[in-house]
């Protein structure tokens, strides 16, 4: 009786959810202006980066936000291009 009861009731409430619209993912391929509305995007701002081939070394580098978020968006844009552009050996 018990397992009929909860079985009944997770039905329910699987029906209950099935019915409720569901909102689609935040889409974030590239950040949002007004996100930086209220930044100097010719402000220069200094990263430390890791240098290739060594685990401690580190490298500062030194640009404009409006320089670093377009080399974000290039990045980006050869990360999605290298992962749809694939051979594939037949």
């Amino acid at each position: 009786m018990r397992k009929l009861i909860l079985v009944a009731t997770m039905l329910a409430a699987s029906a209950a959810l099935a019915q409720q619209p569901v909102a689609p993912p935040p889409h974030r391929s590239a950040p949002s202006a007004n996100v930086n509305a209220g930044l100097d995007m010719q402000e220069v701002v200094c990263r430390s980066q890791g240098t290739i081939g060594s685990r401690v070394a580190r490298q500062r580098v030194c640009a404009t936000r409006q320089q670093w978020l377009d080399q974000q968006r290039l990045d980006r844009l050869y990360t999605e291009k290298a992962q749809t552009n694939r051979i594939w050996p037949q």
